[in-house]
């Protein structure tokens, strides 16, 4: 058991054993007076104890008890079976029927108030032999069955002093477990993680305890509203703020993957190969670390494909492999502001051209909070042997719609930005306002009516991903950030330098 449960069951037991006790103190003190067995209930007020062979109802009941117990003799014998039997009452509360907390499905510790049936086995602790003998073997509950005379009257005083107590205790435990739950409502929100190795995303991940156990990710709930207790006994963290260390594990591939408790969004990259897309992703990246640093917001890239070396050799870029590969993924975090991890996912251009045995990207596509689409004015405007923007859309909106089940004809609100890429060498340099009618203008009307027919937020940018001012590759980036979380856009003004 961890503090909060040994506290919880000392509080609760403790009570209840004491009043028990003093009970049988006065019933034994009786049998020393005049050598007759009387039950008396302790009542601190008035006189000490109740003789509850004067208490209409109940004579029956202390009558009975009183000759099975003068059964077996007189005076002290009768003492001793009466201590015997508030004996194995306690016996039955110590057991692992009455005590345990264990989870099942999940390997760590309930709160001993909070849980399956914790009123039914609170209660009938008293009665814990019963349960427990079977437990091992059925045919063993005869034992306690058939000693319930010796102790059936003690386990019922000590349930009933145990009444209030567990109730008073559940209620203030299952109160602190709502408040905390709804402080880490309001600190985390809605959001999901997402596994950069699988690409699949899920409310929270798992946590490994450092004796290798895999649990669910520690929240305020049953399991405790400070900390989770692995079954092995080993303390989690389940508050906001404190779980940045933990050892996190994706709950479909089981790969640790690094989440510190931040708020993610994710974009996805489309475009044909060459159209530049991994070089402006790392001309963004950048823009986006030095104006988040200016406002005082950390950065922390976690994968090499974002580090500060990939951003510093963007203009020599190799080309990205083909298959399915990791997410880039930056964290950025602030005193004053929840950590975010901005997650990108690079797609090389040969998986959008037109062949048998494509690989269907199933994740990228499924929580995507945008989509950027890159191409190549250059090459579009010279009638470059390329694919052009409309076959790399047909290609796309092909596996969009499988993944996601809709009809081709259906319209998504996904946030979707069209870029224009090598801006620098264009002559003269496109605008962001000029972008839609030079697609048009070099053949691709039907790309841009197709595209605007079946997303709804679409976004036109002429993008420079060369040299030192790169600040145009971060704005669909940002964008589509400034659509999903407002806060991290204002915080970070990327938009506004």
């Amino acid at each position: 058991m961890n503090g909060t449960n040994k506290a919880t069951v000392g509080v609760v037991f403790g009570i209840a054993l004491l009043f028990a006790a003093l009970s049988l103190v006065l019933t034994l003190m009786g049998i020393m007076d005049d050598g007759t067995l009387s039950l008396y209930l302790f009542a601190p007020h008035g006189e000490l104890g109740i003789d509850l062979a004067e208490v209409p109802g109940l004579e029956y009941i202390v009558s009975l008890y009183a000759d099975f117990v003068a059964l077996f003799g007189d005076g002290m014998i009768q003492a001793a079976i009466v201590v015997v039997g508030f004996v194995l009452s306690v016996v039955g509360m110590v057991t692992p029927w009455s005590l345990g907390v264990k989870g099942t499905d999940n390997p760590a510790q309930y709160l001993w108030t909070q849980r399956p049936k914790a009123t039914l086995r609170a209660l009938g602790a008293p009665w814990g032999l019963i349960p427990a003998a079977a437990s091992k073997h059925k045919a063993l509950a005869i034992v306690p069955i058939v000693l319930l005379p010796f102790y059936a009257v003690w386990s019922l005083f000590i349930t009933v002093f145990m009444i209030i107590p567990y109730a008073i205790v559940k209620g203030i435990i299952g109160g602190r477990v709502r408040s905390a739950a709804k402080k880490e409502d309001r600190a985390f929100g809605q959001s999901f993680s997402v596994c950069p190795k699988c690409k699949r995303n899920f409310s929270r991940p798992k946590v490994r305890c450092r004796c290798g156990l895999i649990l669910d990710y520690p929240v305020p709930n049953e399991y405790g509203y400070k900390v989770h207790t692995c079954k092995n006994g080993h303390d989690l963290p389940c508050t906001h703020g404190r779980r940045g260390d933990l050892v996190t594990v994706c709950p479909y591939c089981d790969a640790e993957i690094d989440t510190r408790e931040s708020i993610p969004v994710s974009i996805a990259m489309v475009g044909a190969v060459g159209a530049g897309k991994t070089t402006m992703m790392l001309a963004a990246v950048g823009t986006i670390t030095q104006v988040a640093r200016s406002r005082d917001v950390a950065v922390e890239a976690i994968t090499p494909g974002v580090s500060k070396q990939a951003v510093a050799a963007k203009d020599v870029v190799a080309k990205t492999a083909s298959g399915e590969l990791d997410s880039e993924c930056l964290f950025l975090r602030s005193r004053d502001m929840a950590d975010r991890q901005l997650i990108i996912n690079d797609i090389s251009g040969v998986e959008f051209e037109p062949r048998d045995g494509k690989v269907l990207f199933e994740e990228y596509y499924t929580y995507s909070d945008g989509i950027v689409f890159v191409f190549d004015p250059v090459s579009l405007e010279h009638g470059g042997r390329g694919a052009t923007p409309m076959d790399v859309f047909e290609s796309f909106h092909s596996m969009f719609t499988q993944i996601n089940g809709v009809g081709p004809g259906s319209v998504s609100r996904i946030p979707f930005a069209v870029v224009a890429s090598r801006n620098d060498v264009m002559s003269p340099p496109l605008q962001n306002a000029n972008v839609r009618k030079f697609l048009i203008d070099n053949g691709q009307e039907g790309f841009v009516k197709v595209l605007e027919s079946v997303f709804s937020d679409v976004r036109y940018f002429a993008a420079s991903s060369v040299g030192e001012d790169c600040k145009s590759a971060a704005a669909p980036f940002w964008w589509i950030v400034g659509k999903s979380d407002q806060e991290l856009a204002s915080r970070v003004p990327v938009l506004s330098v």
